[in-house]
């Protein structure tokens, strides 16, 4: 299957590296907006024969020999380059969004696209972290049934964990997700400045992050909530809040003690709603 990647970013430099590595799969295109990312995934692949493109004129593969194009954006860019992507007839296009609808691939071909899908992994990547693709659970998604099976035989490859879900769910996995990886990074973020404002190190909460992590997958978050504000210790909070203040946290990030306060408070109702 001959295999173009629209895109150069965090999620396409792991799945361009895992196709690579499938004999049956044949990556002939890279593009993306920026010159030196098409480049840097190239040379991580360290084949000469990919060719790179890198600007919104250079999207018309209309005269390419391609039976695959996967569309690895940043949401804000689905319109701007879909609007100017031309991809042979026969060729599927799929996207690896997890907020974006599948109906969005129809602006490619001028509006004239056939053969539409998904191919989200529901994972967060980073370039300097490897992932174990056979654990990440694969969402499937498209237009046509023929494509849905080629999409899913092609996601089963690499993992054991392929599942078919309309756009409408893959949002609210995608919702679920920002809260459950992309917010409690930032609330580790936070602890490490306060941390770091002390000159203490960070790896002392290593343990307990790991314990925190285990515990909720062991027994499920709703039941592994501890802390002063599912216990409604008034005077911990308070003494919480204060340091913060008095650290001049505030004066880096003013919503340091919003937040202290908006969880406390969401804890806190949630245990009074599961007690009525």
């Amino acid at each position: 299957m001959k295999t173009i990647f629209i895109g150069a970013g965090n999620v396409a430099w792991h799945l361009v590296s895992l196709f690579s590595k499938n004999k049956d799969l044949q990556i002939t295109h890279i593009w993306s907006r920026k010159k030196e990312n098409a480049e840097s995934l190239k040379n991580k692949l360290n084949d000469e024969s990919i060719k790179i493109n890198y600007s919104i004129q250079q999207l018309d593969f209309s005269k390419t020999d391609v039976d695959l194009a996967i569309l690895s954006i940043a949401d804000g860019a689905f319109e701007t380059v879909l609007s100017k992507l031309i991809l042979p007839k026969n060729c599927i296009l799929a996207h690896t969004s997890g907020a974006q609808p599948m109906e969005m691939l129809k602006l490619a071909n001028q509006n004239q696209i056939k053969n539409i899908g998904v191919f989200y992994p529901l994972q967060t990547f980073s370039k300097a972290k490897e992932v174990d693709f056979s654990q990440i659970p694969f969402c499937i998604e498209a237009n046509d049934k023929k494509i849905e099976e080629k999409l899913t035989s092609l996601a089963k490859q690499f993992s054991n964990k392929v599942f078919q879900v309309s756009s409408k769910d893959r949002s609210i996995l995608h919702v679920a997700a920002v809260f459950a990886c992309n917010f409690s990074n930032y609330l580790w973020t936070i602890s490490e400045q306060i941390l770091k404002e002390k000159n203490l190190p960070f790896d002392m909460l290593k343990p307990l992050l790991e314990e925190t992590l285990q515990k909720a997958l062991e027994i499920n978050p709703s039941n592994a909530q501890t802390g002063p504000a599912i216990r409604k210790d008034e005077k911990v909070i308070e003494k919480h809040l204060h340091m913060i203040e008095e650290m001049n946290l505030s004066n880096s990030n003013p919503h340091f003690s919003q937040i202290y306060k908006l969880m406390t408070e969401s804890i806190q109702k949630k245990k009074k709603l599961d007690l009525t």
